[in-house]
Formats: structure tokens, sequence, C-alpha cells
């Protein structure tokens, strides 16, 4: 069988697997559904951090992520190829706690809000980040296994998290 033969062959079986999909049974409802439910995610987020914003002491960035500084440590700031220790809990703005821990992060690793708020800190430092959607789980969502419960953050979901940045590790 010649090359060409072969990639009309795979396109072709490709296509047919691709029409399968489309055409199974959605269970989880109905694309108006999940659009309605995407909208109503964004904009809770979008009215949570509008009005965070003038919240004592929430400084917010160019980027919309805003945080707020709990405490202030003396150590080294990270940079984005660095390791941390960080405490950390993740929770929704309805106070639905996602995530909680204690773990040697890669920074270049996680999601862009706890990029950029972490290195607003110094080691020993504390602080809250409230995280827009996009910068956090953004249109994808996730979900996470908390106290044996599985917890979805949704897509379009504004994130908290309460950060104590333990260590910073140059590598």
């Amino acid at each position: 069988m010649n090359i060409l033969k072969f990639k009309h062959l795979v396109f072709a079986f490709g296509s047919l697997v691709a029409l399968s999909f489309a055409s199974c049974d959605k269970s989880s409802g109905s694309d108006d559904d999940v659009i309605a439910k995407n909208k109503a995610t964004k904009e809770e987020g979008e009215t949570f951090l509008l009005e965070n914003r003038d919240a004592e002491g929430v400084v917010e960035t160019y980027s919309g992520l805003q945080y707020k500084i709990d405490s202030v440590g003396k150590g080294d700031k990270p940079i984005l190829s660095d390791s941390v220790t960080l405490n950390f809990v993740g929770k929704l703005p309805n106070g639905t706690i996602f995530a909680k821990s204690e773990e040697k992060l890669l920074l270049s690793s996680q999601i862009a809000g706890l990029k950029q708020g972490l290195r607003y800190m110094h080691e020993g430092s504390k602080f809250t980040l409230y995280i827009p959607y996009y910068l956090a789980y953004d249109v994808n969502g996730r979900s996470f296994r908390y106290n044996g419960n599985v917890v979805t953050v949704d897509s379009y979901s504004a994130v908290i998290f309460e950060c104590h940045l333990l260590s910073v590790k140059h590598n």
C-alpha cells in the first residue's frame, strides 16, 4: 500500500471514530445546560472578585489576580524556576475546600495565579490569593480528592488559596 492510500485510510478511520463519538448520548445534560452553568459560574466568580477588590488590604494586579498580605516573612522570594514548600488551603468563593496540603512544588508547574502570587511572597509570608478563572483552572475545571470526597472546581470558577510559604529552594 502506498503512503498516500495509507494516509487516506487513517483519515477515514479517524473521521469514523469522531462521528461515532459525536453521536453518543450525552448523559450529563444538553449543551444549553452546560453553557448556562458555565455562564453562571463565571458571573459568580466575577461578582465575587469585583466585590472583593474593595475589601480592606486587598491588592489587585494588572492580570486580575488579587492578594491580601496576612503576614510578611523575611526570607527569599521565589522565581519561576524555584521549588517551594508551601502550606495551602484551596477553596471556592462559597467556602468549599477542595485541597489542603503542605507540599514541595515546582513553581513553574503551578496554575498561573499561584505562579504569580507566590512571587510576591518572601519565605515565611502568609498571603491569601484570589484567583480569577483564567489564572486558575480556566474553562476546563478540575476535580480533587479531599477528605475522602471528590470536590470539583467547575469550569470558569474563581478560586482562593490561603498560602504560607515555608521555604524556597533555588534550582
